[in-house]
């Protein structure tokens, strides 16, 4: 994680030197007419030490987090449990191009029906080529449970046999999310098959104490 690490007492009287340096060329600046380059250079220079000077304006108030996570994706295209159903035919037999399928797919802790339930994913998955593989995904991967319940990946990608999606969002614990999800199918039946998540993923917790690190 990127942490705020606090000011010693040596980086303190550092910030003074710098403040009192940034004033000063300020202050030189504004004795010297507009139009000389030096008061353009001068300003800058002032507003440049103020800046490293002042914790707000040199680092960012929140800490950002790194999530690795290893999931199981539960695809069940038919039969009583299915959960994902074709919402557009194609008319183009032969490829598909052009079907459309929303999903509820189970996002497991392992890749057994058995397995605890850790988050949904909710989405569409699109035909947009004419292989087999072209499928366009796009998805709302919603934990719930002890960890992260309630919050979010917003992810999208080509779904293959193999691949990546990316995440392009977050929401709640998982806010301003970005990373990639390599996906990997490890066995498929005519009605479901199990598709290895493995996550990698950088976020900004919500929640941070006095020194800008996640509570």
């Amino acid at each position: 994680p990127r942490l705020h690490v606090p000011l010693t007492h040596t980086a303190h009287e550092k910030d003074r030197a710098s403040k009192n340096l940034s004033i000063f060329l300020t202050e030189l600046a504004m004795a010297i007419p507009p139009k000389n380059a030096l008061y353009s250079l001068l300003l800058v220079s002032s507003f440049i030490l103020g800046a490293m000077a002042d914790p707000a304006l040199s680092c960012p108030s929140r800490c950002e987090e790194e999530l690795q996570w290893t999931l199981y994706a539960r695809q069940i295209g038919g039969g009583a449990n299915a959960n994902q159903e074709e919402m557009v035919h194609s008319v183009h037999p032969t490829t598909g191009f052009g079907t459309i399928v929303v999903n509820n797919w189970d996002v497991l802790d392992a890749p057994l029906p058995t397995a605890t339930i850790v988050a949904r994913a909710r989405g569409t998955h699109t035909k947009a080529g004419p292989a087999a593989g072209d499928w366009f995904t796009s998805l709302s991967i919603v934990f719930e449970g002890a960890r992260f319940n309630g919050s979010t990946f917003q992810v999208m990608g080509i779904t293959n046999t193999d691949g990546q999606w990316a995440i392009v969002g977050g929401t709640k614990e998982l806010s301003r999310a970005d990373g990639t999800i390599k996906h990997t199918v490890l066995r498929a039946t005519a009605l479901e098959n199990y598709r290895q998540l493995d996550i990698r993923a950088f976020y900004t917790p919500p929640a941070v104490n006095a020194n800008g690190i996640a509570a």
